[in-house]
């Protein structure tokens, strides 16, 4: 394979690879975006910290406009942890669903749409350098204007 179907194969991969989790970011991004608009703040109480292969989950207990107590799991750990047992924090919930909840961090809303889209932003401008390159004659025309 001569350098510039390598360079045409490698891009189109990464840029593929890219589109696929910049677009993955964008949805999760969109939704939590949509969760936070819709949601009730109310505080709870971390009550455990659950370890799981080294990183430590916040399990939080709060009481939505029910009234009935409701406990859920932090989507997001950390080691060390972020918070400690009987510290009051914020959390975000549905008045429809209570079993929605989530605190109302930055880690716990938008690394993961973060994450997503610029790891797959990232790979799409690698991926795109390597295709504009795999076309040299496109690279001459362009430097000579």
């Amino acid at each position: 394979m001569d350098d510039t179907n390598f360079l045409r194969l490698f891009g189109s991969i990464f840029a593929g690879i890219g589109s696929i989790f910049a677009v993955i970011g964008i949805i999760i991004g969109l939704n939590t975006r949509s969760f936070v608009a819709t949601s009730v703040k109310t505080s709870g109480t971390v009550i455990d910290l659950i370890r799981r292969s080294k990183v430590y989950y916040p399990v939080v207990k709060f009481t939505p406009s029910s009234g009935d107590p409701t406990t859920f799991e932090a989507n997001s750990g950390s080691n060390p942890p972020a918070f400690k047992k009987d510290q009051q924090v914020e959390v975000l919930y549905h008045p429809q669903e209570p079993n929605s909840a989530r605190i109302s961090s930055w880690l716990d809303l938008w690394f993961l749409p973060v994450m997503f889209t610029a790891m797959g932003s990232l790979f799409v401008l690698i991926g795109g350098i390597a295709l504009i390159n795999s076309f040299p004659q496109l690279l001459r025309l362009w430097r000579d204007k």
